[in-house]
């Protein structure tokens, strides 16, 4: 009878090591997890938008508004807007640096004085944006309101270090990239 009381208790024991050992597993998936959904969290917080300069205090007809919502800044942001009607035709703006809570403001980057309001706010002449987010990766928000994380990085690396690889991809670079 003490035979498989032993065995009972070696069983028992192989069991929760290899429970504890699920758990583990699972805490660590959902703590990376957890990473990810803060980075895209921040990144849902930004937007771009086309509103009247008189709203914002400004001279210009229009403005194209560029709005953080999110509790720290975001880098490199450039609203890029297609000129109704000339789809090959786009013109951009670039902050370097947007604060958390604050709505960047700058002109319309294209004369509107052709242009019907129909037009300004069809989705050719809705902004596209892309920006850097606190962490280090790189987003983009089309002209749909569409957000899409262009790469996918695990580790921030420091300013002017640089991967070999990189240096093949320079044909492959959106248009942020090629600006900055």
């Amino acid at each position: 009878m003490s035979q498989i009381a032993t065995w009972v208790q070696a069983v028992g024991s192989a069991g929760s090591l290899l429970g504890f050992a699920a758990y583990v597993w699972i805490m660590l998936l959902n703590r990376r997890d957890s990473d990810e959904v803060k980075r895209e969290e921040q990144a849902q917080k930004v937007a771009a938008w086309l509103d009247a300069g008189s709203r914002h205090d400004s001279e210009a007809e229009y403005v194209v508004c560029v709005h953080n919502g999110g509790a720290a800044p975001v880098f490199k942001c450039q609203s890029v807007v297609t000129v109704p009607g000339d789809e090959s035709d786009e013109r951009a703006n670039y902050l370097h640096v947007v604060p958390p809570g604050v709505t960047a403001v700058h002109p319309f980057p294209i004369d509107v004085g052709e242009l019907d309001e129909d037009s300004l706010y069809s989705s050719a002449a809705v902004p596209a944006l892309e920006f850097t987010d606190s962490y280090g990766a790189h987003w983009k928000r089309d002209d749909e309101g569409v957000l899409v994380r262009l790469d996918r990085r695990k580790a921030r690396r420091r300013p002017g270090v640089r991967r070999q690889s990189e240096g093949s991809r320079a044909g492959n670079r959106t248009l942020w990239e090629r600006s900055a």
